[in-house]
């Protein structure tokens, strides 16, 4: 395993794409048939690889596919700063949509990114940016990590970097840095 950066992500980008960080879900998956819903793209680009594609809500609202992809690469980055590289992400497609995905939402808890496994699409809130490390952990773990067994450790890192705070959705214990 790498050693993390002390700061992978700017804070001026962390403090603009997190504002939705404690009440992110990315989803159970025993409740997603695993099949991405069919979305309308706006604008489509890359990032490290991976195909992006960004919703007309997204792009109408100031936001260009290109100014998404800089902001993921860093997520990314930092991800694979501490975490492997995930190459089977490059196979994958990102979705970043104007409104939060809710199937299967509660009251009080949205997801704010889903992972479809048999479309091999991540579909990102575009308010919670901040969530392709958890959705790329998904990813780098296979469709066994849905329960979220075991994943203190990373919500430890997210919450050390600054990027993400969910260890109650994790089920771990806060403060375990």
């Amino acid at each position: 395993m790498k050693a993390a950066p002390t700061s992978p992500v700017p804070w001026r980008t962390l403090t603009a794409v997190s504002t939705v960080a404690f009440a992110l879900a990315c989803g159970p998956r025993s409740e997603s048939n695993g099949i991405a819903p069919p979305r309308e793209i706006a604008d489509w680009c890359s990032f490290q690889g991976i195909r992006l594609g960004a919703e007309p809500g997204v792009v109408a609202g100031g936001t260009s596919c290109d100014r998404l992809a800089s902001i993921l690469t860093e997520y990314l980055r930092a991800y694979e700063s501490r975490w492997e590289d995930v190459a089977a992400l490059r196979d994958w497609t990102v979705r970043v949509v104007a409104d939060r995905p809710t199937e299967g939402a509660r009251p009080g808890s949205f997801f704010a990114g889903e992972t479809f496994w048999d479309s091999r699409v991540i579909d990102l809130y575009q308010g919670s940016l901040s969530v392709l490390p958890h959705e790329v952990h998904h990813v780098a773990l296979g469709p066994r990590s849905a329960d979220h067994q075991g994943w203190c450790p990373f919500g430890d890192w997210e919450a050390r970097e600054g990027i993400l705070e969910e260890h109650a959705y994790l089920g771990c214990p806060a403060g375990r840095n």
